[in-house]
């Protein structure tokens, strides 16, 4: 049976987390507002100078069915309104993009809907990739609400690091939806790709309170109290 996965973000992470999740198998569908600009071309190795201009989601799915993959591209935010439909059937989603709202909305639905889910995130020398999933403490649980923080638009990003980081993030989200759960609960955190590829792995429970918690489907909640 084939597996289904949303990718909400076409740039420097989407791209590596597309590529790789196309070529184990799953069928895509991705999300993304943005136009490819020739600023990007350093950090997205997926797209090249001719597609300067074009509609990024597209070109991503077009780079993942040039590679033998199945993927649809959609030029659209990704927002909790349009979340039922881009995510129904959906065995796994992953999110690469580069706003902290957008992240914990994803978190969130994720949760709710009961479905696996991976969160990436790169700045500058670093980043992480957070993986979710039904009875595990989740996104919210660590990071409690979005706040300021830094993003690749105007902090920059080394450019390999969204590499890497998207090569971790699709081998979490692999095990995910192939039903490891053995990183569940956890974020793989990399403070400067420059000192070492290794990350720090922390393991978090859930937090009392948790309001998306909270919205999980009853079947979970239940088996966390057991």
């Amino acid at each position: 049976m084939t597996r289904r996965a949303l990718v909400v973000g076409a740039g420097g992470l989407g791209g590596p987390l597309a590529l790789a999740l196309g070529a184990a198998g799953l069928e895509l569908w991705i999300v993304d507002p943005d136009v490819v600009e020739a600023s990007n071309l350093h950090r997205q190795v997926q797209f090249t100078p001719a597609d300067v201009g074009q509609p990024k989601a597209a070109r991503l799915a077009a780079a993942v069915v040039a590679r033998g993959g199945v993927a649809r591209g959609f030029q659209t935010r990704w927002t909790p309104d349009d979340a039922d439909d881009l995510g129904e059937a959906m065995d796994l989603v992953v999110d690469g993009c580069d706003d902290p709202g957008t992240k914990f909305g994803v978190a969130d639905w994720a949760v709710a809907a009961g479905t696996p889910y991976v969160i990436a995130a790169a700045v500058q020398l670093g980043g992480n990739a957070m993986a979710g999933a039904p009875g595990a403490a989740c996104y919210r649980c660590l990071f409690e609400a979005p706040a300021p923080a830094l993003q690749c638009a105007t902090a920059g990003v080394l450019g390999p690091v969204v590499g890497a980081i998207g090569g971790v993030a699709a081998a979490l989200a692999i095990g995910l939806v192939r039903g490891d759960r053995t990183h569940a609960g956890s974020i793989f955190v990399f403070d400067d790709l420059r000192a070492g590829a290794d990350p720090r792995i922390v393991r978090f429970q859930p937090r009392p309170g948790c309001p998306a918690c909270a919205r999980a489907p009853v079947a979970t909640r239940r088996a966390e109290s057991a």
